[in-house]
C-alpha cells in the first residue's frame, strides 16, 4: 500500500471520528437550568429520554458525588466494573468471608447506585449472615441487624422511585424481630431503640406495626407513583400489611396481654383482612379479551351466582342431565361402575383409578347441557350456560388464589380469637406457665386445669378451630408444658383427657403414633424371647 493510500485512510479515520464525536456530543448534551445569560436548555437525545422516561440520577434519588466520580472514572465501563466486584463478593461469601464482603457490596453501590438487588443483598447479609456471628451477646447481634437495616434507608436515598426497598425492610423488620429464636429479648430493644424508630410514638413501635408501616409506604409508592413492585405479585404484598397485624395480634398476646387490648388487636387485624380481601387483583384469567379482576371476598358471592343460573338452565328441561349422565355411565366399563359404587375411603389404589376415570367420563358440563336442549329455548340455554361457566371459572380463580394466601384460615382464625372466651382461654394457659416457671407447680397445675376446661368451650363453640394447625399445635405445646408439670409433682396425666380431641387431630395432622404426653413418639418395646 503506497503512502498516499496509507495518508487517506488515516484522514479517513480522523473524519469519521471526529463526526462520531459530533453526534455524541450533540446526543449526550446534559440539560441546563436557566441563567441570566442563558436559557434553559433540554439538553441532547439522552438527556431528554432520561427526563421523558424519568431516568436521570435527580428522578430516581439524590446524587452522591462519590458515585459520579466513578461513574465518570470508569469511562462507561462501570457494569464490567460492577461484575468483577460481584465476582469478589460471592468468592468471599464462599469463604465466609462476612466483612470484605460487606467492603466490596458497599463498592457496587457507588458504581451502580441504582442496583437494587446490591442494597438488598447486603441488608440481608448484615443482618443475618454477619448479626449471627455474635453468639455471645444478643445485644450486639441486635445492633447488626439494624445496621442492616439502616442499609436499606441509605437505598431509599439513592432510589426513591423503587417500593421493593420498603417492601424488604417492611418484611426484615417484622420477621427478623418477630420470629427469631431471641424474638422475646429482640422485640424489647426494638421499642426501646429511639434511634431507629425516632419520631414514632411507644406504644406504636412494635416490631409488627412497625414492618406494616413500611409495607403500607411500599404499597403507596405502587398507587401513587405508578411504579411496579418487581418480582412481588399484589396478591403476596399486599397481603403482607394485614398478615403483619395478625401477628401483632398473637404477639402481645404471648407477651401476657389480653382482655379489651387483645380484642381490639384482633378486630383490627379481621378488619384489614376484609379489606385486603375488597381489593380487585389482577389475574390471568381474560373475558372478551380482558384480564379479569377479581376480589378474594367475592367467591361465595360467584358460586352463588353460578348456583342460581344452572338452576334456570336446568329448569328449561328438567331431568336432562341426570338423562346424560346415566348415558355416560352405561357407556362405562362394569369395574369402572363397582369402583364409583364403592366409597372413598374404602376403595384400593386401582379402584381409585377407575373411579377417577369414570367420574370424569360422566361428567356433564354446563355447556354439553345446554346444546341438548332443542326449540326455541337452546339459545337462551346456551346462554345461561355461558354465563354460569365464567361464574365458576372466577369462583376458581379466586379460590386458587386464596389458597396461596391461606386467605379462608385467616379470615377465620381472626374471627375466632375476637372471642371473650378464647381470650379467657388463653389467659389462664399464659397464668400457668407463669406460674410453672416460678416453681409454683401445684397452682401451675390448677391453672392448666382451668385453662382447658375453658379451651373445651372454645372448641365445643367453634368446632372448626380444631381444624386449624397452628391453633392445635399451640394447644398441644401447653399440653405437653401441662404434662410436664404433673411429673414433677409425680402425678399421672388424666385419662380420659379434656382435650383428647386435640390430641388425636394433632396425631393424624403430624402421621406419628405419640404418648398420652405428646412431646415424645413412643417406640414399641422389644418382645421378650419365649
Amino acid at each position: 500500500m503506497s503512502p498516499q493510500q496509507l495518508f487517506r485512510r488515516k484522514l479517513g479515520y480522523l473524519l469519521m471520528i471526529g463526526v462520531l464525536a459530533l453526534l455524541l456530543l450533540w446526543m449526550g448534551q446534559p440539560a441546563t437550568s436557566a441563567t441570566k445569560g442563558a436559557k434553559d436548555s433540554p439538553g441532547g437525545v439522552l438527556a431528554r429520554l432520561r427526563s421523558h422516561y424519568r431516568l436521570s440520577q435527580a428522578e430516581l434519588g439524590d446524587i452522591d458525588p462519590t458515585s459520579v466520580t466513578i461513574k465518570l472514572s470508569t469511562l462507561g465501563l462501570r457494569g464490567i466494573a460492577a461484575n468483577i466486584l460481584w465476582a469478589k463478593a460471592t468468592d468471599y461469601q464462599m469463604r465466609k468471608d462476612w466483612a470484605n464482603r460487606a467492603a466490596v457490596l458497599k463498592q457496587i453501590t457507588k458504581v451502580q447506585p441504582n442496583f437494587i438487588n446490591v442494597w438488598i443483598n447486603q441488608a440481608w447479609n448484615v443482618s443475618y449472615n454477619i448479626a449471627v456471628q455474635f453468639r455471645d451477646d444478643y445485644r450486639e447481634r441486635y445492633r447488626w441487624i439494624i445496621k442492616g437495616f439502616d442499609f436499606l434507608k441509605e437505598g431509599m436515598v439513592y432510589n426513591r422511585r423503587e417500593p421493593r426497598l420498603q417492601y424488604e425492610l417492611g418484611r426484615m423488620v417484622s420477621q427478623k424481630i418477630g420470629k427469631a429464636d431471641e424474638s422475646k429479648q429482640y422485640r424489647r430493644l426494638f421499642k426501646q431503640d429511639d434511634d431507629f424508630n425516632a419520631g414514632v410514638e411507644l406504644a406504636l413501635r412494635d416490631n409488627w406495626l412497625v414492618g406494616r408501616k413500611w409495607y403500607e409506604l411500599a404499597i403507596n409508592m405502587v398507587e401513587t407513583m405508578g411504579v411496579t413492585m418487581m418480582g412481588q405479585s399484589p396478591l403476596i404484598y399486599r397481603s403482607s400489611g394485614p398478615l403483619c397485624l395478625m401477628s401483632y395480634a398473637d404477639a402481645i398476646e404471648r407477651d401476657g396481654t389480653f382482655g379489651e387490648v387483645a380484642q381490639t388487636a384482633w378486630v383490627n387485624a379481621s378488619e384489614d383482612w376484609r379489606r385486603f380481601g375488597n381489593f380487585e387483583l389482577p389475574t390471568s384469567f381474560m373475558l372478551d379479551d380482558k384480564p379479569v379482576l377479581i376480589r378474594l371476598n367475592e367467591q361465595e358471592q360467584e358460586e352463588a351466582e353460578s348456583r342460581k343460573l344452572v338452576a334456570q338452565l336446568e329448569a328449561i328441561e328438567p331431568g336432562l342431565r341426570d338423562k346424560i349422565i346415566a348415558e355416560k355411565k352405561a357407556s362405562l366399563t362394569k369395574a369402572q361402575r363397582e369402583a364409583m359404587d364403592i366409597p372413598s375411603e374404602k376403595r384400593t389404589p386401582k379402584q381409585l383409578g377407575l373411579a377417577y376415570q369414570a367420574e370424569l367420563a360422566v361428567a356433564t358440563t354446563h355447556d354439553e347441557l345446554a346444546r341438548r336442549i332443542t326449540g326455541p329455548n337452546r339459545k337462551k340455554a346456551i346462554e345461561l350456560a355461558r354465563k354460569a361457566a365464567e361464574h365458576d371459572q372466577i369462583a376458581q380463580t379466586i379460590r386458587s388464589n386464596r389458597m396461596v394466601v391461606n386467605f379462608d384460615y385467616w379470615r377465620s382464625h381472626a374471627k375466632t380469637e375476637q372471642s371473650g372466651q378464647v381470650l379467657t382461654a388463653r389467659k389462664l394457659v399464659y397464668q400457668a406457665d407463669r406460674k410453672a416457671a416460678e416453681g409454683e407447680l401445684t397452682a401451675a397445675r390448677d391453672a392448666y386445669r382451668d385453662g382447658f376446661r375453658a379451651w373445651r368451650r372454645v372448641i365445643d363453640a367453634y368446632p372448626d378451630y380444631l381444624m386449624e394447625q397452628t391453633a392445635n399445635e399451640d394447644l398441644v405445646d401447653a399440653i405437653q408444658r401441662y404434662h410436664r408439670t404433673l411429673s414433677q409433682l409425680d402425678e399421672k396425666f388424666p385419662k380420659p383427657f379434656i382435650l383428647q380431641d386435640v390430641i388425636d387431630q394433632y396425631r393424624r395432622q403430624h402421621q406419628e403414633v405419640q404418648d398420652e404426653a405428646p412431646a415424645k413418639t413412643k417406640k414399641p418395646a422389644p418382645k421378650k424371647a419365649k
